[in-house]
């Protein structure tokens, strides 16, 4: 067999292996959930305020954003809760764009909800990382 053709076997060998081994841990179970698409509905326009309450076992750091891109930045300690208030046009059905990040403001939650009630964040150690979970409604 010459070097070349061996070169392409071993090449094609270790892609497939390579797409079986993201495939098989893509299946593994869930992961951190980033909501891309806001909901339909109607928005609101004026004055509110969310209560974030931090349930992990250490400091998180976040955002709450509205449609109109007014911002709150927020940064918890473990079993903290902070009141942000915002003013501005909510995406649809009333919901604000709720963001958890790390120490360099990289997403790594992210889903959409009302602030009628408190925003719970909770973190799970799993492996060597951790999974994020937040109650959004």
């Amino acid at each position: 067999m010459s070097p070349i053709r061996t070169a392409l076997l071993t090449t094609a060998l270790a892609f497939g292996l390579l797409t079986g081994c993201e495939e098989q841990q893509q299946a593994t179970g869930p992961e951190n959930l980033r909501e891309v698409k806001p909901p339909s509905g109607p928005e609101y326009t004026g004055d509110l305020c969310a209560v974030v309450r931090n349930r992990a076992p250490f400091t998180i750091t976040g955002r709450i954003i509205m449609k109109s891109r007014e911002r709150a930045t927020f940064r918890l300690a473990r079993n903290e809760t902070r009141r942000l208030c915002l003013s501005g046009t909510t995406y649809g059905n009333y919901t604000v764009s709720f963001v958890l990040t790390n120490f360099v403001t990289i997403p790594l939650f992210s889903c959409y909800t009302t602030t009628d009630q408190a925003i719970e964040v909770f973190a799970y150690q799993r492996g060597d990382s951790w999974l994020y979970n937040a109650t959004c409604r």
